[in-house]
This record gives structure tokens, C-alpha cells and sequence, in this order.
């Protein structure tokens, strides 16, 4: 078992050092890589599938896409202790919020789920990618508020995102066409936000097979507020302002180009291809 352990984690390298020794040292042959870039986190991932049946990434959201992308095409598992700011992948698939507990699952009994696998360019993401608004939300977002308050760090980073302009867009999903004025496309592999709890649609699932496209319409006051309230009754399949297709491939254009987010971390700009690997990844979850 390999730890990539990310050193800018909520917990600190020492402490979670420590627990991975005294939880799995007795258990597993235990290696800890600790690293400071989310290219690095790859690169430590793709070395370790190659001696490692299991890999853990030890962060956040982006620090768990970063161990994805390096391991995949390979055997090796995908094991996650959460330390980051929302960890919405890891709480999604159940894997206790508590490092010690997420720690204690490795060392205790566990399944290995297969899931499927979000691509864009050379990059995997589990959970969902975005263009628009939420990408502008996550480039703004101070690292530093992140590490200490968690999802509340967002607060001003959306209100400052919100003033963003929409912009003409072209969405390809599969075989469907959509053109329009759009400050947001979601392209989700999972479905929650915030917390599991927070279903953004119905019926998204990592396992399914599919992508699901949101695209959303909202452009005035009215609307966005609109949208928000469905948004907030868990009801987005209501709104009038909020368009869903389900597909393998996905393109999004866009003029002027919107800013693009993978598990939260901004990745560039449209134009931007997405397509799902179904079942690539096998995940270390609780029975």
C-alpha cells in the first residue's frame, strides 16, 4: 500500500504520518510519499500503481482526482483518507469523514467498488466537472480560508463569481445539440454538493454508465434566484431553467471561453471534451 499524502492537508503530514503507521504498518507493506503540486500527486500515483495494489490519496477532492489520474490504466485500487475542505467524492462513496476512521476502514473490513471514470484531456475526474460559474468559484477561492474553514471559504469566492457574464455556448452530448446563452455547465459523474445529502438532480449515479449534462439557462436576477430556490428544495429537475441530457461524450464551446473546473480544481478553459470510462476504478469502501 502506497499514501500519496498531500502536504498542504487540513491535518498535517506529521499527524497523519502517524496515524497511517500505527493504524497499517503491522498490516500491509506501508509506503508515504508526501507532495506539494497536484502534478506531483500524479506522478507519485502512477509510480506507486506500479508496485502497489492499493493507492491512497490522502487530501481533498483535487488531491483524490490527481491519485485517479495517475493510477489509472492500471490494477491498482483507490483507497481515500478525506483532509481536505468539502471532500464530497470520499463522503459520497461513504468513506467515513474522520481520517482515523477512513484509516481504521484499510486496516478493517472493506469492499472494492468499481466506478466509472470522468475524462478530460489526460486528466480523470470522479465526481464532476464544470464550465462557468463553479470554475470561476474554485479559482477565486482563497487556499489559505479553504485549509481553515472549509466549504464556508467558498461564500466569497461565489458571490464574486456570480458577476461573471454568461457566454453564447455549443454543447455536443452524444448525439444532441444545444446552443444558447448559459452562465454554467455541469458535467457530473456524481451527484451531490456539499453533502451527500445535497442531490443536485435525481438520479445521478457514479455507477450508471452515463454523464449528465446540466446546463443552465438562468441569466437574469429573477432567474438565477429562480434556480437557487429549486436549487435549495432539491428540485433542479423542476426548474424551467435548467436543461438535462445523459451522454458518453460531451463538448462544450463557448465564446467568450469559460473557465473549467475537475473535483474542484480549475483546469483551463472551453473548448473542453469530456467522455466516461465505465467501471474503470476500483474504490476501497466501507462493506
Amino acid at each position: 500500500m502506497c499514501a500519496i499524502v498531500s502536504g498542504a492537508n487540513r491535518r498535517g503530514v506529521p499527524e497523519i504520518s502517524v496515524a497511517l503507521h500505527r493504524q497499517l504498518s503491522d498490516r500491509v507493506a506501508l509506503d508515504i510519499d508526501v507532495v506539494s503540486s497536484s502534478g506531483a500527486a500524479t506522478t507519485a500515483a502512477r509510480q506507486a500503481a506500479a508496485r502497489a495494489d492499493v493507492v491512497v490519496a490522502v487530501g481533498g477532492d483535487g488531491t483524490v482526482a490527481d491519485v485517479a489520474t495517475g493510477i489509472f490504466g492500471s490494477t491498482a485500487a483507490l483507497a481515500i483518507v478525506p483532509t481536505g475542505s468539502t471532500n464530497i467524492t470520499a463522503r459520497s462513496l461513504g468513506i467515513p469523514r474522520h481520517p482515523e476512521s477512513a484509516i481504521a476502514l484499510l486496516a478493517g473490513a472493506h469492499t472494492r467498488r468499481l466506478i466509472d471514470i470522468g475524462r478530460s484531456e489526460d486528466r480523470s475526474f470522479l465526481h464532476i466537472a464544470g464550465a462557468g460559474f463553479d470554475a470561476e468559484l474554485f479559482q477565486r477561492a482563497d487556499p489559505r480560508w479553504k485549509r481553515l474553514l472549509g466549504w464556508i471559504a467558498y461564500l466569497p469566492a461565489a458571490a464574486a463569481a456570480l458577476q461573471v457574464a454568461p457566454s453564447h455556448v455549443h454543447v455536443t452530448a452524444d448525439d444532441a445539440h444545444i446552443a444558447l446563452h448559459s452562465p454554467l455547465i455541469l458535467v457530473a459523474n456524481g451527484g451531490a454538493a456539499i453533502t451527500p445529502e445535497f442531490q443536485i438532480y435525481p438520479g445521478i449515479a457514479v455507477d450508471d454508465g452515463w454523464l449528465d449534462v446540466l446546463v443552465f439557462t438562468s441569466t437574469t436576477v429573477a432567474e438565477i434566484a429562480s434556480t437557487l430556490g429549486y436549487a435549495g428544495r432539491r428540485q433542479l429537475a423542476r426548474s424551467p431553467h435548467v436543461l438535462h441530457h445523459r451522454a458518453r461524450r460531451v463538448r462544450i464551446e463557448a465564446s467568450p471561453d469559460l473557465a473549467v473546473q475537475l473535483d474542484g480544481d480549475p483546469r483551463g478553459s472551453t473548448p473542453r471534451e469530456f467522455h466516461l470510462v465505465p467501471a474503470a476504478l476500483q474504490v476501497i469502501t466501507p462493506d
